[in-house]
């Protein structure tokens, strides 16, 4: 079975969502440039996040793939930044089964955006 990673399904989320004036917010890249899909996994620690901003409405989003997680899909707002300043509304989500969580997560993201 091919798994489907943060990164992987930040592509997917790309198709459906309008998310082209999106862009990567604290990944790691490598030497050339290309967003790199962070995925480790140990019996203790697992990491694949991928984080990407839209500054022209000021929201950005996580997406992390764990394993681990008790739900299927779990998320919350957060805010980044200095209030005064300008902060950033954050859209934090945590899966389990990437194929599962995929439509979910999708109609997540399109209901957030539509807030306004």
């Amino acid at each position: 079975m091919k798994y489907f990673y943060s990164l992987a399904t930040w592509e997917s989320i790309k198709k459906t969502c309008a998310t082209d004036s999106w862009e990567s917010y604290f990944n790691k890249h490598g030497a050339d440039g290309t967003l790199l899909d962070t995925y480790t996994y140990t019996y203790t620690y697992t990491d694949d996040t991928v984080s990407f901003i839209n500054p022209t409405n000021d929201k950005a989003m996580k997406l992390t793939y764990d394993p681990s997680q008790k739900d299927l899909m779990d998320y919350w707002l957060s805010n980044f930044g200095d209030e005064g300043s300008g902060s950033v509304e954050v859209l934090n989500i945590y899966y389990r089964h990437p194929h599962e969580s995929l439509p979910l997560i999708e109609h997540l993201i399109k209901d957030w955006l539509n807030e306004g």
